[in-house]
């Protein structure tokens, strides 16, 4: 799913470019934050999905071209943990949501 991705916190659009693979967010004053690049080269889809650990910050799931989910923590300035595997066999789908 590239393009942007809704619903990770109030005001923010992630963004991401299908050439340079970079990733970012753009806040509510319009500012953008990168957040990475070079991310196209292994994934095909990312999606901010609010909190989904509890902790109060949103979290990123991305999806590898395996069909590999991954999550990465949110750490509340506008950067992210290392990347957790949370399930397999979503190479079929066409975007995650």
């Amino acid at each position: 799913m590239l393009g942007t991705a809704r619903g990770t916190a109030a005001g923010q659009d992630w963004t991401v470019d299908p050439y340079g693979g970079h990733v970012a967010y753009v806040d509510a004053g319009g500012d953008v934050h990168k957040v990475c690049s070079k991310w196209g080269a292994s994934y095909n889809a990312i999606v901010g999905v609010g909190d989904i650990t509890g902790d109060g910050k949103p979290d990123l799931v991305a999806r590898d071209t395996a069909g590999v989910l991954y999550r990465n923590n949110g750490k509340g300035n506008g950067s992210f943990g290392g990347r957790v595997k949370i399930a397999t066999g979503w190479k079929a789908y066409k975007g995650i949501f």
